[in-house]
Protein backbone atom coordinates (compact mmCIF):
# COMPACT_ATOMS: atom_id res chain seq x y z
CA UNK A 1 0.00 0.00 0.00
CA UNK A 2 1.45 3.53 -0.60
CA UNK A 3 0.06 6.46 0.41
CA UNK A 4 0.96 10.24 -0.45
CA UNK A 5 2.82 12.28 2.49
CA UNK A 6 2.09 15.15 0.93
CA UNK A 7 0.61 18.01 3.18
CA UNK A 8 -1.82 20.05 2.00
CA UNK A 9 -2.27 23.43 3.06
CA UNK A 10 -6.06 24.93 2.86
CA UNK A 11 -6.97 28.09 2.75
CA UNK A 12 -4.72 30.32 4.36
CA UNK A 13 -7.72 32.66 5.28
CA UNK A 14 -6.80 32.08 9.16
CA UNK A 15 -3.06 33.48 9.18
CA UNK A 16 -4.16 36.34 6.89
CA UNK A 17 -7.54 37.17 8.91
CA UNK A 18 -4.29 38.66 11.67
CA UNK A 19 -4.92 42.05 11.57
CA UNK A 20 -1.13 42.19 11.45
CA UNK A 21 -1.12 40.77 7.90
CA UNK A 22 -3.06 43.56 6.11
CA UNK A 23 -2.09 43.96 2.76
CA UNK A 24 -0.20 46.85 1.54
CA UNK A 25 -1.30 46.80 -1.89
CA UNK A 26 -3.35 49.65 -3.26
CA UNK A 27 -6.42 48.69 -5.11
CA UNK A 28 -6.94 51.46 -8.15
CA UNK A 29 -9.90 53.34 -7.49
CA UNK A 30 -10.90 52.74 -11.42
CA UNK A 31 -10.99 49.20 -10.63
CA UNK A 32 -13.42 49.91 -7.23
CA UNK A 33 -15.43 52.10 -9.58
CA UNK A 34 -16.51 49.61 -11.79
CA UNK A 35 -17.02 46.93 -9.64
CA UNK A 36 -19.67 49.65 -8.05
CA UNK A 37 -20.68 51.01 -11.44
CA UNK A 38 -21.58 46.98 -12.48
CA UNK A 39 -23.18 46.27 -9.33
CA UNK A 40 -25.79 48.55 -9.41
CA UNK A 41 -26.48 47.95 -13.15
CA UNK A 42 -26.92 44.39 -11.71
CA UNK A 43 -29.41 45.01 -8.50
CA UNK A 44 -31.17 47.35 -10.89
CA UNK A 45 -31.95 44.81 -12.94
CA UNK A 46 -33.02 42.22 -10.76
CA UNK A 47 -35.15 45.44 -8.85
CA UNK A 48 -37.07 45.14 -12.39
CA UNK A 49 -37.38 41.79 -12.71
CA UNK A 50 -38.81 40.84 -8.68
CA UNK A 51 -40.90 44.73 -8.95
CA UNK A 52 -44.37 42.48 -9.14
CA UNK A 53 -43.28 40.32 -5.97
CA UNK A 54 -44.71 39.79 -3.10
CA UNK A 55 -42.16 40.50 -0.37
CA UNK A 56 -41.75 37.71 2.27
CA UNK A 57 -39.44 37.98 5.89
CA UNK A 58 -37.93 39.90 7.83
CA UNK A 59 -35.32 40.79 5.44
CA UNK A 60 -37.32 42.12 2.99
CA UNK A 61 -39.40 43.94 5.16
CA UNK A 62 -36.66 46.49 6.14
CA UNK A 63 -35.42 46.60 2.33
CA UNK A 64 -36.85 49.72 0.52
CA UNK A 65 -39.03 49.07 -2.13
CA UNK A 66 -37.46 48.61 -5.73
CA UNK A 67 -38.22 51.53 -7.99
CA UNK A 68 -37.87 52.46 -11.33
CA UNK A 69 -35.33 55.15 -12.59
CA UNK A 70 -38.95 56.76 -13.55
CA UNK A 71 -40.44 56.33 -10.13
CA UNK A 72 -37.31 57.54 -8.54
CA UNK A 73 -37.77 61.02 -10.35
CA UNK A 74 -41.15 60.98 -9.72
CA UNK A 75 -40.41 60.29 -5.90
CA UNK A 76 -37.65 62.97 -5.79
CA UNK A 77 -37.83 66.59 -6.85
CA UNK A 78 -35.28 68.52 -8.18
CA UNK A 79 -34.31 71.81 -6.27
CA UNK A 80 -32.57 74.56 -7.30
CA UNK A 81 -31.53 77.95 -6.67
CA UNK A 82 -28.92 77.80 -3.44
CA UNK A 83 -26.40 75.31 -3.12
CA UNK A 84 -27.22 72.41 -0.90
CA UNK A 85 -24.49 71.85 1.92
CA UNK A 86 -24.15 68.20 0.81
CA UNK A 87 -22.83 68.89 -2.74
CA UNK A 88 -19.47 69.98 -0.98
CA UNK A 89 -19.76 68.49 2.49
CA UNK A 90 -21.72 66.74 5.36
CA UNK A 91 -25.09 66.55 5.16
CA UNK A 92 -27.04 68.16 8.02
CA UNK A 93 -30.46 65.82 7.07
CA UNK A 94 -28.39 62.97 7.06
CA UNK A 95 -25.48 62.95 9.59
CA UNK A 96 -22.53 60.16 9.30
CA UNK A 97 -23.65 58.73 12.46
CA UNK A 98 -26.84 57.54 10.92
CA UNK A 99 -26.00 57.34 7.21
CA UNK A 100 -23.57 56.79 4.24
CA UNK A 101 -23.76 58.73 1.87
CA UNK A 102 -22.59 59.30 -1.95
CA UNK A 103 -22.80 61.86 -3.96
CA UNK A 104 -22.47 61.81 -7.88
CA UNK A 105 -22.42 64.32 -10.30
CA UNK A 106 -23.17 64.67 -14.31
CA UNK A 107 -24.30 66.21 -16.79
CA UNK A 108 -27.91 63.77 -16.66
CA UNK A 109 -29.60 63.01 -14.01
CA UNK A 110 -29.83 59.48 -14.35
CA UNK A 111 -26.02 59.77 -14.38
CA UNK A 112 -25.77 62.02 -11.34
CA UNK A 113 -27.75 58.96 -9.72
CA UNK A 114 -25.74 56.32 -10.50
CA UNK A 115 -22.41 57.75 -9.90
CA UNK A 116 -23.97 58.24 -6.55
CA UNK A 117 -24.88 55.18 -5.68
CA UNK A 118 -21.15 54.22 -6.77
CA UNK A 119 -19.81 56.33 -4.59
CA UNK A 120 -21.29 54.40 -1.67
CA UNK A 121 -20.59 51.06 -3.12
CA UNK A 122 -16.99 51.42 -3.32
CA UNK A 123 -16.99 52.04 -0.07
CA UNK A 124 -17.87 48.55 0.63
CA UNK A 125 -15.66 47.46 -2.60
CA UNK A 126 -12.38 48.58 -0.91
CA UNK A 127 -12.52 47.54 2.24
CA UNK A 128 -13.67 44.15 1.53
CA UNK A 129 -11.29 44.04 -0.84
CA UNK A 130 -8.37 45.11 1.33
CA UNK A 131 -9.75 42.00 3.62
CA UNK A 132 -9.91 39.29 1.27
CA UNK A 133 -6.74 40.32 -0.67
CA UNK A 134 -4.80 40.09 3.01
CA UNK A 135 -6.17 36.80 3.63
CA UNK A 136 -6.52 35.57 -0.03
CA UNK A 137 -9.00 32.71 -1.18
CA UNK A 138 -7.00 29.92 -2.14
CA UNK A 139 -6.60 26.35 -1.77
CA UNK A 140 -2.47 25.67 -1.66
CA UNK A 141 -1.54 22.43 -1.97
CA UNK A 142 2.34 21.50 -0.94
CA UNK A 143 4.42 18.87 -3.44
CA UNK A 144 7.78 17.82 -3.18
CA UNK A 145 8.75 21.36 -2.03
CA UNK A 146 6.90 23.13 -4.60
CA UNK A 147 3.71 25.06 -4.06
CA UNK A 148 0.94 25.92 -6.38
CA UNK A 149 -1.89 28.19 -5.06
CA UNK A 150 -5.37 27.77 -7.04
CA UNK A 151 -8.24 30.52 -6.60
CA UNK A 152 -10.98 28.57 -5.50
CA UNK A 153 -13.69 31.64 -4.54
CA UNK A 154 -12.77 34.83 -6.01
CA UNK A 155 -12.78 38.16 -4.61
CA UNK A 156 -15.40 39.68 -7.25
CA UNK A 157 -18.15 36.82 -6.25
CA UNK A 158 -17.42 37.71 -2.66
CA UNK A 159 -17.49 41.16 -3.11
CA UNK A 160 -20.63 40.53 -5.60
CA UNK A 161 -22.98 38.42 -2.88
CA UNK A 162 -21.90 39.85 0.12
CA UNK A 163 -22.68 43.48 -1.06
CA UNK A 164 -26.05 42.82 -2.83
CA UNK A 165 -28.50 42.99 -0.03
CA UNK A 166 -26.89 45.70 1.72
CA UNK A 167 -27.20 48.08 -1.16
CA UNK A 168 -30.07 47.17 -2.04
CA UNK A 169 -30.68 50.01 0.36
CA UNK A 170 -29.49 52.56 -0.74
CA UNK A 171 -31.95 55.18 -2.01
CA UNK A 172 -31.79 58.61 -4.12
CA UNK A 173 -32.57 61.21 -1.19
CA UNK A 174 -31.66 64.70 -3.28
CA UNK A 175 -31.40 65.99 -6.20
CA UNK A 176 -29.89 69.37 -6.94
CA UNK A 177 -29.44 71.06 -10.56
CA UNK A 178 -27.15 73.99 -11.15
CA UNK A 179 -28.00 76.99 -12.69
CA UNK A 180 -26.70 78.65 -15.89
CA UNK A 181 -23.78 77.31 -17.88
CA UNK A 182 -22.93 73.48 -17.80
CA UNK A 183 -26.29 72.64 -15.42
CA UNK A 184 -24.73 69.53 -13.56
CA UNK A 185 -27.28 67.74 -12.11
CA UNK A 186 -25.73 66.47 -8.19
CA UNK A 187 -27.58 63.96 -6.87
CA UNK A 188 -27.36 62.61 -2.59
CA UNK A 189 -27.43 58.93 -2.26
CA UNK A 190 -28.19 57.86 1.54
CA UNK A 191 -27.60 54.19 3.00
CA UNK A 192 -29.70 53.64 6.75
CA UNK A 193 -26.57 52.76 8.72
CA UNK A 194 -29.29 50.46 11.00
CA UNK A 195 -31.24 49.18 8.54
CA UNK A 196 -28.02 47.78 6.57
CA UNK A 197 -26.94 46.18 10.04
CA UNK A 198 -30.19 44.50 11.03
CA UNK A 199 -29.89 43.06 7.33
CA UNK A 200 -26.20 42.21 7.55
CA UNK A 201 -26.79 40.34 11.17
CA UNK A 202 -29.29 38.37 10.33
CA UNK A 203 -27.15 37.38 7.43
CA UNK A 204 -24.26 36.71 9.52
CA UNK A 205 -26.69 34.59 11.95
CA UNK A 206 -27.82 32.88 9.37
CA UNK A 207 -24.58 31.53 7.94
CA UNK A 208 -22.97 30.59 11.73
CA UNK A 209 -25.81 28.26 11.88
CA UNK A 210 -25.56 26.90 8.39
CA UNK A 211 -21.63 26.20 9.05
CA UNK A 212 -22.63 25.11 12.40
CA UNK A 213 -25.43 22.45 10.79
CA UNK A 214 -22.20 21.23 7.86
CA UNK A 215 -20.26 20.41 10.28
CA UNK A 216 -22.83 18.57 12.10
CA UNK A 217 -23.46 16.73 8.57
CA UNK A 218 -19.90 16.31 7.97
CA UNK A 219 -19.43 14.25 11.46
CA UNK A 220 -22.57 12.48 11.03
CA UNK A 221 -21.79 11.14 7.47
CA UNK A 222 -20.08 8.02 6.88
CA UNK A 223 -19.21 8.68 3.14
CA UNK A 224 -15.96 10.28 3.00
CA UNK A 225 -16.70 12.57 0.02
CA UNK A 226 -19.84 13.61 1.20
CA UNK A 227 -17.69 14.67 4.70
CA UNK A 228 -15.29 16.61 2.55
CA UNK A 229 -18.23 18.63 0.68
CA UNK A 230 -19.95 19.49 3.92
CA UNK A 231 -16.52 21.24 5.21
CA UNK A 232 -15.74 22.49 2.13
CA UNK A 233 -18.80 24.29 1.94
CA UNK A 234 -18.66 25.17 5.65
CA UNK A 235 -15.14 26.98 4.69
CA UNK A 236 -16.90 28.65 1.63
CA UNK A 237 -19.61 30.08 3.81
CA UNK A 238 -17.05 31.19 6.71
CA UNK A 239 -15.14 33.31 4.00
CA UNK A 240 -18.57 34.73 2.41
CA UNK A 241 -19.27 35.58 6.18
CA UNK A 242 -16.21 37.43 7.18
CA UNK A 243 -17.31 39.77 3.82
CA UNK A 244 -20.50 40.72 5.84
CA UNK A 245 -18.75 40.92 8.82
CA UNK A 246 -16.25 43.69 7.49
CA UNK A 247 -19.64 45.32 6.11
CA UNK A 248 -21.37 45.16 9.26
CA UNK A 249 -18.48 47.13 10.78
CA UNK A 250 -18.26 49.46 8.12
CA UNK A 251 -21.91 50.22 8.82
CA UNK A 252 -22.52 49.82 12.55
CA UNK A 253 -22.51 52.70 14.38
CA UNK A 254 -19.73 51.28 17.11
CA UNK A 255 -17.74 49.92 14.09
CA UNK A 256 -18.12 46.44 15.60
CA UNK A 257 -18.80 43.10 14.16
CA UNK A 258 -20.04 39.57 15.17
CA UNK A 259 -16.88 37.10 16.85
CA UNK A 260 -17.68 33.62 14.62
CA UNK A 261 -18.99 31.07 17.18
CA UNK A 262 -17.01 28.70 14.84
CA UNK A 263 -13.33 29.63 14.32
CA UNK A 264 -11.93 28.82 11.21
CA UNK A 265 -9.22 26.73 12.79
CA UNK A 266 -11.67 23.95 13.53
CA UNK A 267 -13.07 23.77 9.27
CA UNK A 268 -9.59 23.54 8.62
CA UNK A 269 -8.25 20.81 10.96
CA UNK A 270 -11.14 18.84 10.16
CA UNK A 271 -10.88 19.13 6.22
CA UNK A 272 -7.17 18.54 6.50
CA UNK A 273 -7.49 15.64 8.67
CA UNK A 274 -9.68 13.33 6.39
CA UNK A 275 -7.52 14.78 2.95
CA UNK A 276 -4.45 13.14 4.36
CA UNK A 277 -5.94 10.12 6.74
CA UNK A 278 -9.41 8.79 4.85
CA UNK A 279 -9.78 9.65 1.47
CA UNK A 280 -8.00 8.05 -1.01
CA UNK A 281 -8.04 7.28 -4.87
CA UNK A 282 -7.46 4.44 -6.67
CA UNK A 283 -6.38 4.12 -10.01
CA UNK A 284 -6.43 1.25 -12.46
CA UNK A 285 -5.09 0.71 -16.07
CA UNK A 286 -4.91 -2.00 -18.37
CA UNK A 287 -3.77 -2.00 -21.99
CA UNK A 288 -0.70 -0.67 -23.69
CA UNK A 289 2.27 0.76 -21.55
CA UNK A 290 -0.38 0.61 -18.70
CA UNK A 291 2.56 1.18 -15.99
CA UNK A 292 3.92 4.23 -17.57
CA UNK A 293 0.39 6.04 -17.83
CA UNK A 294 -0.47 4.92 -14.52
CA UNK A 295 2.54 5.96 -12.79
CA UNK A 296 1.96 9.56 -14.42
CA UNK A 297 -1.55 10.34 -13.03
CA UNK A 298 -0.65 8.83 -9.77
CA UNK A 299 1.95 11.55 -9.87
CA UNK A 300 -0.39 14.18 -11.02
CA UNK A 301 -3.13 13.59 -8.36
CA UNK A 302 -0.36 13.86 -5.65
CA UNK A 303 0.72 17.15 -7.07
CA UNK A 304 -2.98 18.12 -6.65
CA UNK A 305 -2.53 16.68 -2.90
CA UNK A 306 -4.12 13.78 -2.71
CA UNK A 307 -3.54 10.49 -1.69
CA UNK A 308 -3.22 7.39 -3.86
CA UNK A 309 -3.89 3.94 -2.41
CA UNK A 310 -2.82 0.51 -4.24
CA UNK A 311 -5.93 -1.06 -2.28
CA UNK A 312 -8.47 0.12 -5.04
CA UNK A 313 -11.12 -1.33 -2.22
CA UNK A 314 -10.03 1.51 0.51
CA UNK A 315 -10.69 3.51 -2.49
CA UNK A 316 -13.18 6.70 -1.87
CA UNK A 317 -13.23 7.12 -5.59
CA UNK A 318 -11.85 5.27 -8.74
CA UNK A 319 -10.26 6.31 -11.75
CA UNK A 320 -10.10 3.59 -14.21
CA UNK A 321 -8.99 3.25 -17.87
CA UNK A 322 -7.51 1.43 -20.77
CA UNK A 323 -4.97 2.42 -23.66
CA UNK A 324 -4.15 0.94 -27.00
CA UNK A 325 -1.53 1.79 -29.33
CA UNK A 326 -1.27 0.58 -32.43
CA UNK A 327 0.95 0.42 -35.42
CA UNK A 328 -0.73 2.45 -38.43
CA UNK A 329 -0.20 0.30 -42.03
CA UNK A 330 0.85 4.11 -43.61
CA UNK A 331 4.26 5.49 -43.46
CA UNK A 332 7.75 4.99 -45.04
CA UNK A 333 10.41 3.18 -44.90
CA UNK A 334 11.94 6.44 -43.20
CA UNK A 335 8.88 7.52 -40.96
CA UNK A 336 6.42 5.09 -38.81
CA UNK A 337 3.24 5.95 -37.59
CA UNK A 338 0.78 4.76 -34.57
CA UNK A 339 -2.94 5.39 -33.45
CA UNK A 340 -3.66 5.37 -29.91
CA UNK A 341 -7.00 5.99 -27.95
CA UNK A 342 -7.40 6.31 -24.58
CA UNK A 343 -10.89 5.80 -22.48
CA UNK A 344 -10.96 6.78 -18.94
CA UNK A 345 -13.89 7.12 -16.37
CA UNK A 346 -14.01 8.62 -12.67
CA UNK A 347 -16.47 6.52 -10.28
CA UNK A 348 -17.56 7.12 -7.07
CA UNK A 349 -17.34 4.31 -5.16
CA UNK A 350 -20.35 4.50 -3.29
CA UNK A 351 -22.98 3.71 -5.63
CA UNK A 352 -20.78 2.95 -8.72
CA UNK A 353 -22.08 6.90 -10.21
CA UNK A 354 -19.22 7.61 -13.41
CA UNK A 355 -18.88 10.95 -12.64
CA UNK A 356 -16.34 12.01 -15.03
CA UNK A 357 -14.95 10.40 -18.23
CA UNK A 358 -11.62 11.37 -20.73
CA UNK A 359 -11.76 9.84 -24.04
CA UNK A 360 -8.86 10.67 -25.85
CA UNK A 361 -7.39 9.49 -30.00
CA UNK A 362 -4.33 10.83 -31.56
CA UNK A 363 -1.88 9.60 -34.13
CA UNK A 364 2.16 10.07 -33.29
CA UNK A 365 4.97 9.41 -35.60
CA UNK A 366 8.86 9.26 -35.79
CA UNK A 367 11.75 7.54 -37.49
CA UNK A 368 10.85 4.08 -36.00
CA UNK A 369 7.46 2.41 -34.26
CA UNK A 370 9.16 2.59 -30.94
CA UNK A 371 9.81 6.23 -31.11
CA UNK A 372 6.57 6.76 -32.29
CA UNK A 373 4.93 4.41 -29.71
CA UNK A 374 7.50 6.41 -27.11
CA UNK A 375 6.02 9.56 -28.34
CA UNK A 376 2.32 9.01 -28.23
CA UNK A 377 2.75 7.68 -24.58
CA UNK A 378 3.81 10.95 -23.31
CA UNK A 379 1.31 12.66 -25.12
CA UNK A 380 -1.20 10.46 -23.55
CA UNK A 381 0.24 10.93 -20.00
CA UNK A 382 -0.21 14.53 -20.56
CA UNK A 383 -3.32 14.80 -21.97
CA UNK A 384 -4.91 12.38 -19.35
CA UNK A 385 -3.08 13.51 -16.16
CA UNK A 386 -4.12 17.54 -16.89
CA UNK A 387 -7.65 16.66 -17.67
CA UNK A 388 -8.24 13.69 -15.15
CA UNK A 389 -6.84 15.26 -12.14
CA UNK A 390 -8.81 18.89 -13.06
CA UNK A 391 -12.50 16.57 -13.39
CA UNK A 392 -11.12 14.87 -10.07
CA UNK A 393 -10.79 18.34 -8.24
CA UNK A 394 -13.82 20.23 -9.14
CA UNK A 395 -16.09 16.97 -8.52
CA UNK A 396 -14.67 16.41 -4.74
CA UNK A 397 -15.04 19.74 -4.33
CA UNK A 398 -18.05 20.58 -6.21
CA UNK A 399 -21.08 21.64 -3.94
Amino acid sequence: MRKSKHYILLFLVLFLMMPGCASKEKIPAEEIRGRADRAFDELRREERQKKTLPTEGKEEAIRPSAQSDEEYRDSVKVKKGKRPDWVDGDSIQYPSSQYLTGVGYASDRKSAEDRARAEIAKIFYSKIDSRTRSYQEYLQTTSKGKSRTEETFSIDEITKVSTQKVLSGVRISNVYQETGPGSFFYVLAVLDRDQSAAILTDRIQELDQGIKGLLIRAQGEEDTLGKIKSLKKAVQNHILREAYDVELRIVSRSGTGISPPIHFTEIKSRLESILLRDFFIGVSVTGSRAGEIQEALVQGLNQQGFSISEDLGRASVLVRGAVEIEALDRGTPEWKYVQWRAHFDMVDKKGGAVFGSVNKTGREGHLSLKQAENRAVRKIRKALTTEITEKMRRYIYSQ
